[in-house]
């Protein structure tokens, strides 16, 4: 068998093999920069933020696929008074695992409900979303739940958008693993993943969220009481204590801490709130948190192998790959 026959082969089985989760792929969209704002730089620190996610972060989200000239959904670049230019999104496809993240720029300021940091963030979700169909056609439906079989207690959402003040003072890194001092500026780094911990479902109206908010103030899922590991006298794990209960953007308290990959400890990307000149990683607990929302994180998550429903064109490849068994078989019969 040549070495054409081979790779067809490999092909044909491979693609019938394998896990249906695949890590998650966060998608900036700069098509709505009409103002140069995201310099090369500043547009690889945000591929560093997206990184952070895609390295542990895993899941099993539909392809969203539309038809021309119908279907879409509608994206908002906020401002502080919660206005902002909406713009329709046409032939809106996506693939399996992306999440498409719009930025842009504008006059945000410091809005106290984004954590008093110069951005604003919005999870992309399906009250956006239009069909030529139904609201219950497919492109609406895959829209809306990703194929989440839990939605809408696992999060699922087509994207989001970030709009970034564009009149603030902010520090790009190309190199994010380094320590170098910039005080007097906002972290781009730092405050991206914010906006993106926000679009992926920590927010009040995420049903994947709100629910881990036990009583007053505290954050009660399984994995971050874990991580935690603050026990009461008779040995039971606490719940997390958190700072601005009432606020669209509740986080962890401010001097909740967590670990990053050396052990050393790290004021929590979850913790509220955000200084000029301080950078955050995702720690040890952000992962945890975000597990205990319905992702599923490298570390508290094993990711399964079961195989996935071959696609038409999957046993098609196979059946050729099989044929070119059973013909290189009976050549040598013959032979």
């Amino acid at each position: 068998m040549n070495n054409f026959r081979r790779l067809a082969l490999a092909l044909a089985l491979g693609s019938t093999f394998g896990s249906a989760h695949a890590y998650v792929n966060i998608v900036f969209d700069y098509s709505h920069d009409t103002s140069g704002f995201f310099t090369a730089d500043r547009r690889a620190t945000l591929e560093q933020a997206a990184q952070a996610f895609e390295t542990r972060v895993f899941d099993d989200l539909t392809a969203i696929k539309s038809t021309p000239g119908g279907d879409g959904y509608v994206i908002e670049f906020n401002q502080p008074n919660n206005s902002g230019l909406q713009t329709r999104i046409e032939n809106a496809n996506l693939a399996a695992g992306e999440l498409r993240i719009f930025v842009g720029s504008g006059n945000v300021g410091l809005n106290r409900s984004r954590e008093s940091i110069p951005i604003a963030s919005q999870m992309g979700t399906y009250n956006g979303v239009t069909s030529t169909t139904s609201q219950f056609g497919e492109f609406a439906q895959n829209a809306r739940t990703r194929g989440q079989e839990n939605w809408p207690d696992e999060p699922a959402m087509w994207g989001g958008t970030i709009t970034y003040d564009s009149s603030a003072n902010w520090y790009a890194d190309t190199d994010v693993s380094t320590g170098e001092s910039f005080a007097g500026k906002w972290d781009l780094y730092s405050v991206t993943l914010k906006g993106l911990i926000s679009i992926l479902g920590a927010n009040v109206t995420s049903d994947a969220w709100y629910p881990l908010l036990s009583g007053v103030g505290r954050f009660n899922g399984a994995h971050a009481k874990e991580e935690y590991g603050v026990r009461n006298p008779r040995g039971v794990l606490q719940a997390i204590p958190m700072e601005e209960i009432i606020s669209s953007s509740t986080r962890l308290a401010s001097n909740i801490q967590g670990k990053l990959d050396d052990g050393t400890l790290q004021t929590a990307l979850f913790a509220w709130g955000l200084s000029m000149g301080e950078r955050r990683h995702l720690t040890e607990l952000d992962y945890a948190i975000l597990d205990d929302m319905g992702w599923d994180v490298t570390g508290f998550t094993e990711m399964p192998n079961t195989p996935p429903v071959p696609e038409p064109q999957t046993w098609a490849m196979l059946a050729a790959g099989l044929g070119l068994i059973g013909l290189q078989a009976r050549k040598k019969m013959r032979g």
